[in-house]
């Protein structure tokens, strides 16, 4: 009686929990692969709730949800013996699909925030390479300005060589980059015209002094690399084939001159070596402005030269191959810039030549004064702040004894400072600040008449200011307004 009892209440509890806790029915108690075989003879109109409960289970267990749902549906609506089995296996595929579904929303989310963030990226790099194509552009057109329009001095040459050399490797740089079309040249050309950079710079320095003269085989030895690099390709770069190409020994010497990075480094270095000695044995008798410029390009070759050690050390790494690349894209864009704003600023710097045997005269002539250092450098001082502070070139009447006057020094020793420490004469200093305030003028005022410009910034008659404008400037007052308005 006890037992009876005791087997009826576990029956009960049993059954209880089965409600409870309903389970599918175990993919080991189905045969799919047989049940498929089975069901396969029939036609799908033929299928029985029984048929399509088996298909919906097989796919279950296959993580065919979205099939399996389908089917659990059909067997319900023929009326699947066990509802509450099937309900659970329509349960659990729902819940199935709808994480799915929400996985499938956030891969999406994160697809658009992915394609986003590249395009914003796309627009970015395409905005520095129109802004480094233009700015290339403009360094092209200041070097066929420099070798054309003021070749009569022959430094400028050299400078618009360099100038030209470095913008078009910074166009072809930018060919690389963008992605309209595909730029892959057997060798690139900034490859070839790296040989031009160093000796155009050396010899354009060089020239810089009145008293130099340079050979054409001089001329010819600097540029003897980028002659035979040149021709070379042009030679064997024809007889250039996929096959044989590792075998030959001129495209490979070829390569290796053009590719290495230590060669570059070298080649950097021995001019740097040059144009640092040279500058030593002039520095003292160049003026300061001349000084700062020689610093600037000294200090310009010094980082390439870093960067292209950099470049040698880590080649092997891609990522910093290519970032280099960009780093060095960008230095010589600011280099490009730089130039073109001290050539609107300080033109006879850049574009003028240094003559070191008025330098020379000037220092025998003065030979014997008494005018020391100091008492020199502080009379440079008061002659300053009176032109820039008190503008006295403003006056149209000034003279050097009148200025002499002013800033309380004898009339022969400002001479000799603006001589020495100025290396210019009285009228040449004067006239350089009465054109800078003319520009001043016209920049503030472009519709200014030029008959109203001469008396406002210092000057009393037309000649001596159209003479003076045009020596600066490179231009007559009258182009330099309408180069402004446009």
């Amino acid at each position: 009686m006890l037992s009876n009892y005791f087997s009826l209440t576990l029956v009960l509890l049993l059954s209880f929990f089965n409600y409870l806790i309903p389970q599918p029915v175990a993919g080991n108690l189905i045969d799919c692969e047989r049940a498929s075989v089975t069901i396969s003879t029939k036609q799908i109109d033929e299928y029985s709730a029984e048929d399509f409960y088996i298909l919906g289970v097989c796919e279950y267990e296959n993580h065919n949800f979205n099939k399996a749902y389908n089917y659990f549906i059909s067997a319900k609506s023929l009326g699947f013996a066990d509802e509450q089995t099937l309900q659970n296996y329509l349960n659990d595929s729902r819940n199935e699909l709808t994480k799915l579904e929400v996985k499938d929303e956030l891969n999406l989310e994160k697809e658009d925030e992915v394609a986003i963030n590249n395009y914003k990226h796309k627009v970015q790099v395409y905005l520095l390479n129109i802004i480094f194509v233009l700015i290339a552009f403009i360094g092209l057109i200041t070097a066929f300005t420099l070798i054309y329009k003021y070749r009569n001095v022959v430094n400028n040459i050299y400078l618009g060589i360099f100038l030209f050399a470095i913008s078009l490797a910074l166009i072809e740089l930018v060919l690389y980059w963008q992605d309209f079309f595909s730029y892959s040249p057997t060798v690139s050309i900034y490859r070839i015209l790296f040989f031009l950079w160093a000796p155009s710079l050396y010899l354009y320095v060089k020239t810089k002094y009145s008293d130099t003269h340079i050979s054409r085989k001089e001329i010819v030895l600097h540029y003897l690399p980028f002659f035979l690099v040149l021709v070379s390709l042009l030679i064997f770069g024809n007889f250039y084939d996929t096959i044989n190409a590792e075998n030959n020994i001129f495209l490979n010497a070829l390569d290796f001159v053009m590719n290495d990075n230590w060669i570059k480094t070298i080649h950097l270095s021995a001019y740097l070596m040059l144009i640092i000695l040279d500058f030593e044995l002039k520095r003292k008798e160049l003026d300061q402005g001349f000084k700062k410029w020689m610093l600037t390009l000294i200090g310009f070759i010094i980082i390439l030269i870093l960067f292209i050690i950099a470049r040698a050390a880590f080649e092997h790494i891609y990522v910093f191959d290519y970032i280099s690349k960009y780093f060095i894209a960008v230095y010589l864009i600011l280099f490009i810039s730089v130039l073109e704003v001290l050539l609107i600023i300080q033109p006879n710097i850049i574009l003028g030549t240094i003559n070191l045997e008025e330098k020379n005269k000037l220092n025998n002539k003065y030979k014997n004064s008494s005018l020391t250092e100091n008492m020199s450098l502080r009379v440079k001082d008061q002659l300053l702040d009176s032109l820039n502070i008190d503008k006295v070139y403003l006056d149209n009447t000034l003279t050097l004894s009148k200025l002499a006057k002013k800033i309380n020094v004898d009339r022969y020793s400002l001479s000799q400072v603006i001589n020495q420490e100025l290396n210019k004469n009285f009228y040449e200093l004067i006239n350089d600040f009465r054109i800078a305030e003319a520009v001043k003028i016209i920049e503030t005022d472009n519709n200014k008449q030029v008959i109203d410009l001469i008396y406002e910034c210092g000057f009393n008659n037309k000649v001596s200011f159209y003479k003076a404008f045009k020596q600066r400037m490179h231009m007559t007052p009258k182009d330099f307004i309408e180069n402004r308005k446009k």
